[in-house]
């Protein structure tokens, strides 16, 4: 499943690089949200393909977006651009391998896209 970035989780006068707000599609609800707490988010950066994995802590709002926790500061690139929900942690391994083969940011997202399809 992917989503969208919405911004990140921010106060009146801080904001938190480490925590973001995702927008799942096909989650419409907060009761449907509170379903993916404790399960992983994948983002990979286009420039050097880090792999940035986080957890959902909760949920934000009334209309189904997600609270997910970054152990390191998450650059503004982040704004807008897909995570992928990773159902089992395992896969991993065969994903970066194939990652391995890519040559630029354009096959990196067309392996991407059809693995988590």
């Amino acid at each position: 499943m992917k989503g969208i970035v919405i911004n990140y989780q921010r106060g009146r006068h801080t904001i938190y690089p480490n925590r973001i707000i995702v927008k799942f599609e096909g989650i419409k609800s907060k009761e449907e949200a509170g379903k993916l707490i404790g399960k992983k988010v994948l983002w990979i950066s286009p420039g050097k393909r880090k792999f940035f994995i986080g957890k959902i802590v909760g949920t934000h709002g009334n209309k189904g977006n997600v609270r997910v926790l970054f152990k390191k500061g998450l650059p503004g690139q982040i704004i807008n651009d897909v995570v992928f929900l990773i159902e089992d942690i395992n896969k991993l391994k065969e994903l970066k391998e194939k990652l391995k083969e890519a040559k630029d940011i354009n096959q990196v997202r067309k392996i991407l896209f059809s693995f988590f399809n």
